[in-house]
């Protein structure tokens, strides 16, 4: 499950999160779970028509957790976490650095800013979005280089790169440090290693 996202980019909200939203619908009708039910399905009617009141519900619970939306991101700092995210498999399956100046040089290409002005702005955010998202994805690889169970996976199975193929895939938004999904990479690794029948 995305662990960076909005409600509606499905991210599993804390408990104290939570709290902000079932404060809301439940406040007026304490006792009453019909009505508690109703009020949330009203909720999330008003969510899906973009209503003022339950975005600002929402922005409230995404502070709590540190996330934002991904329809909130600007276009160009969707292409600098795309580029980071594929800059990092080429990192860690062939070795290549991770180069600020490459992937400035790919925004220009892509964005062809028409003055020096648009270029240095172009920079700016470039870098501050490149720093942003590299210290994110610094921190989720040293989060898995360190996690006893990925090391253990990765000592039953010396012949394979266990440790940054789980890395990876908590960069790219598709594992997190969890149980449950080191439990699934684990079945995954069992099918992989698995010899095939013939």
């Amino acid at each position: 499950m995305k662990s960076n996202g909005s409600l509606l980019d499905i991210h599993k909200y804390s408990n104290q999160a939570m709290n902000i939203l079932h404060n809301e619908v439940s406040a007026e009708f304490e006792g009453n779970k019909e009505k508690q039910i109703e009020e949330l399905g009203w909720f999330l009617l008003k969510l899906f028509r973009e209503n003022e009141e339950a975005k600002k519900i929402i922005k409230e619970m995404d502070n709590i957790d540190g996330i934002k939306a991904q329809n909130s991101k600007s276009p160009n700092e969707k292409r600098v976490e795309t580029w980071l995210k594929k800059a990092y498999f080429e990192h860690l399956y062939g070795g290549y650095s991770i180069s600020r100046s490459f992937l400035l040089a790919f925004m220009i290409s892509i964005i062809k800013p028409s003055s020096e002005e648009g270029k240095k702005k172009l920079k700016y955010s470039t870098t501050r979005y490149f720093e942003q998202y590299n210290d994110k994805f610094k921190k989720r690889l040293k989060r898995c280089r360190t996690n006893d169970r990925v090391l253990e996976l990765q000592k039953q199975c010396p012949k394979f790169n266990i440790t940054d193929a789980y890395a990876y895939g908590l960069i790219i938004d598709k594992f997190n440090t969890t149980n449950e999904d080191l439990e699934w990479f684990e079945k995954m690794i069992k099918i992989l290693t698995k010899k095939k029948e013939a």
